[in-house]
């Protein structure tokens, strides 16, 4: 059984774990950042500036999401392999839009077309003019945004 809660000190390195296995996962995307200095980002201090919740599934964690409220900004949500498709990226998208009913932005590479049909499936729409190819990892990103319970 999934449930997210809200991130704690402990579960910091394994939200640390997710991203690093993904990048080390993923022909298309380039590490930019090795994996001991992504995980110095995940600090406590973290935890004061975004909203950073996690997918607990049988005490194990199967994600993350890491959301900017002042900015309005989802950063991160990524799921271990073994979570995806059952509903664990779902539980988290859905926490993070109750977080933040006004409304989100985030990016997603062009190629994770898995992402961007889950992006477009729960409501997001793509912003055509927030297209960036001029990434750190050479990555073309799409704008997506979440208009909130007003739209």
């Amino acid at each position: 059984m999934t449930s997210v809660r809200p991130a704690t000190a402990s579960d910091l390195p394994a939200c640390a774990g997710i991203i690093n296995d993904y990048i080390d996962a993923t022909p298309w995307l380039p590490r930019t950042i090795t994996r001991e200095a992504l995980e110095e980002l995940f600090t406590p201090a973290l935890l004061e500036s975004r909203i950073v919740l996690v997918a607990d599934n049988d005490n194990a964690i199967a994600g993350y999401a890491s959301l900017d409220d002042k900015a309005g900004f989802l950063h991160a949500l990524y799921l271990r392999p073994e979570a995806r498709r059952r509903g664990v990226g779902k539980a988290l998208l859905d926490a993070t839009k109750a977080a933040r009913p006004r409304g989100f932005e985030l990016t997603v590479f062009e190629p994770n077309t898995d992402a961007l049909r889950f992006y477009l499936r729960e409501g997001l729409i793509e912003v055509p003019e927030g297209r960036e190819t001029d990434t750190e990892e050479n990555v073309p990103t799409l704008l997506m945004r979440w208009k909130g319970n007003a739209a």
